[in-house]
């Protein structure tokens, strides 16, 4: 059985039904395929994670997207 691969539209999805205040994770290997290996790739993941209200954090190995908490009036 082949792992399965990553897609945009799949991490997409997966961001935007994610709840407020989860993680959600890619590997650094997955990032590269689907962001660049070069200076512009910082910047497409961050306009990519904001556009689906995420913040995202490097570890070792992965990229981490945490769902901002939306701003509540009473």
């Amino acid at each position: 059985m082949r792992p399965q691969i990553l897609s945009l539209p799949e991490l997409d999805r997966t961001l935007d039904e994610l709840p407020e205040g989860a993680l959600h994770h890619i590997t650094r290997k997955d990032y590269e395929r689907l962001f660049g290996f070069n200076d512009a790739a910082l910047g497409r993941l961050r306009i990519f994670a904001k556009g689906h209200a995420c913040i995202p954090s490097f570890t070792d190995g992965a990229i981490l997207f945490r769902k901002r908490l939306l701003h509540r009036s009473n």
